[in-house]
């Protein structure tokens, strides 16, 4: 087991100052779980994308080292991968078979992404991630290993709780998931004000399934708007697939390291609300206390809302929006963090009746909202979930529900 530093992508993960690093073979994890006895809990890195990746006075477990890689099973077109793998690696490792799995904006992100709910610019015609979830492979927080599939534990507590809230319960090791066959799609970039910003949803929520808008408000009149097609359009450019697709925002100028908190809303189709919450929403845009918090959504529903919510952990089956608030500040800026996180507490406030649900993307047991935020995340669930985290990680050695 190493203790050295590993390479993470968020910042402030890899700035925390952490007790220590395991990087276990993947045989030796049951045992390592069952005897834990060093400070819960403990923070797990797959593609290490999180604040949480890795936390300061917490011990932090990366699997990149010695998780399976990518593997393709043209004999049921399903392909597994392990923790470590990045969503991109993936992608890339599908094109020579002529197949995709169900993306999200960015390539970065591991198991995490899946094992989170998982959603893309192609989940109105194909679902979220965990619903094309066909086994997973992991272990316990109590230490007990499990190899689990849909075909026989698919109506299971645990593979509804693994199913969007995994990261609570046990540490994945590897995921199959089913593919889709690979295909080109037509995208347009434009930039508009907000101003506009309600006829662009409004004209999203009576769009075919096969259509899906994706906008980023990264200055207080400026919004960026990415519109993904499954088929031909005008003005719009022909990619080969997820994994040309291109950045939803522009690259950052080059500046001090930056440190940033992430909370996912979730909401169903209402237009004519966000049209009246639009004036307040620009007046926040404009108090935004560093010029990197932002504000930016992708567009849900069809096959979303297909699955019946008693069957994962992601409940919130109606919601059509996934807006997402981005709180910034300068590694170390104590003042500039509180005011950050007081923002992004107003902006999620003033959008709370619009989306009322939360999409746990992102841990943030260290924040005073995580109460709050479970409830929203899990609703009805939440109590039963808590009851299965008690049977299966009875120790807390994984974050807390």
């Amino acid at each position: 087991m190493d203790q050295t530093p590993q390479a993470l992508f968020n910042p402030q993960a890899a700035d925390a100052r952490v007790l220590g690093v395991l990087q276990p073979e993947l045989q030796d994890l049951p045992e390592l779980l069952r005897t834990w006895s060093k400070p819960t809990p403990l923070r797990v890195s797959s593609g290490g994308t999180t604040s949480r990746a890795a936390a300061s006075g917490c011990w932090s477990l990366d699997l990149s080292a010695h998780g399976p890689g990518v593997a393709w099973d043209g004999s049921n077109a399903t392909v597994r991968f392990g923790a470590g793998c990045r969503v991109g690696e993936v992608l890339e490792a599908l094109v020579p078979h002529q197949r995709t799995i169900a993306a999200g904006l960015s390539g970065l992100p591991g198991l995490g992404y899946v094992l989170t709910g998982g959603m893309g610019p192609l989940s109105r015609r194909f679902g979220l991630a965990v619903d094309q979830l066909k086994s997973l492979n992991g272990v316990w927080g109590s230490g007990e290993p499990f190899q689990l599939e849909r075909s026989s534990h698919g109506q299971t507590a645990e593979w509804r709780g693994l199913c969007g809230a995994a990261p609570f319960l046990a540490v994945v090791t590897e995921v199959e998931l089913a593919t889709q066959e690979l295909q080109p799609l037509w995208v347009q970039q434009s930039i508009g004000t907000p101003h506009q910003l309600a006829d662009w949803i409004e004209s999203a929520e009576h769009t075919e399934a096969g259509v899906s808008l994706q906008w980023h408000w990264d200055e207080p009149d400026q919004l960026r708007c990415l519109q993904v097609r499954c088929d031909p359009a005008p003005d719009h450019s022909r990619i080969e697939g997820l994994h040309q697709l291109p950045p939803l925002a522009s690259p950052p100028p080059a500046q001090p390291r930056l440190h940033a908190e992430v909370v996912g809303l979730l909401g169903p189709a209402n237009a004519a609300s966000w049209r009246r919450l639009l004036p307040d929403l620009q007046e926040l845009m404009a108090q935004r206390p560093h010029p990197s918090c932002t504000l930016s959504a992708q567009q849900l529903g069809d096959a979303t809302a297909q699955i019946a919510a008693r069957e994962t952990s992601f409940v919130h089956r109606d919601a059509v929006w996934k807006p997402w608030i981005t709180a910034v500040w300068p590694a170390g800026d104590a003042d500039l963090r509180h005011r950050s996180l007081a923002w992004l507490e107003r902006v999620w406030q003033l959008m709370h009746p619009v989306c009322p649900g939360v999409h746990l993307a992102q841990l943030h047991d260290h924040l005073p909202f995580h109460r709050d935020e479970l409830a929203q995340a899990f609703g009805p669930w939440l109590p039963s979930l808590r009851e299965l985290k008690q049977l299966r990680d009875p120790r807390g050695i994984l974050p807390p529900l």
